[in-house]
């Protein structure tokens, strides 16, 4: 399938944003967009919060994440904690001037997306959907319509489309997500703005 590009909905950008950040719709923007306490480690609730975005997370895949052991879910949470700090003063994704800068900034985040292979049930879309709500800012949303958008479903590839993407559509992103803030105060990132955007309906 051929890549799509957020140009393609420029003319519905205002009517989705407004649609999803909506007061009484029933979307995740004004659960889910609360960043949290962004200096501690992960917590099981930072992990339930990703439900908030159409996951279906149990005490299975949650618990033995923060089990005492080396096993493969106790190194997922090592990970996801690493990419945590390491990404905390991380720069807004689309400020990187080359892909291999970008790439090299979230080293930590791609790291994760491997610690989560072994474990079942978790995914690069799971942990994309627990650490972008803590690090909004560096950490793309991937999920099914994300993947389609862009016709791939590598995380590398789509981190590459997504980068060229808001880029080159920076201007109008920028000023569109002005309009509208989280619902803890902080300004919209252009990384939530794109997948919401590529995720609301028409």
């Amino acid at each position: 399938m051929a890549a799509s590009s957020l140009a393609s909905l420029r003319s519905s950008a205002q009517r989705k944003l407004e649609r999803y950040t909506s007061t009484n719709l029933e979307y995740a923007f004004n659960t889910y967009d609360h960043q949290g306490e962004i200096d501690t480690p992960l917590r099981p609730a930072d992990v339930l919060m990703a439900n908030l975005l159409s996951l279906q997370l149990s005490a299975r895949d949650v618990i033995p994440l923060f089990t005492d052991g080396d096993g493969p879910a106790q190194l997922l949470r090592k990970a996801l904690d690493t990419a945590l700090l390491e990404l905390r003063d991380a720069k807004s994704f689309e400020s990187y001037e080359d892909l291999s800068e970008l790439e090299q900034a979230v080293e930590s985040l791609a790291a994760a997306n491997s610690a989560a292979v072994p474990v079942k049930w978790w995914t690069a879309i799971t942990v994309s959907k627990v650490l972008h709500r803590r690090r909004p800012q560096i950490v793309p949303l991937i999920d099914s319509r994300v993947y389609e958008f862009y016709g791939t479903r590598r995380p590398g590839a789509v981190r590459k489309a997504l980068w060229e993407d808001i880029r080159e559509n920076a201007g109008w992103l920028t000023d569109l997500a002005a309009i509208r803030r989280t619902p803890d105060g902080r300004s919209l990132s252009l990384l939530r703005l794109a997948d919401i955007l590529i995720w609301t309906p028409d």
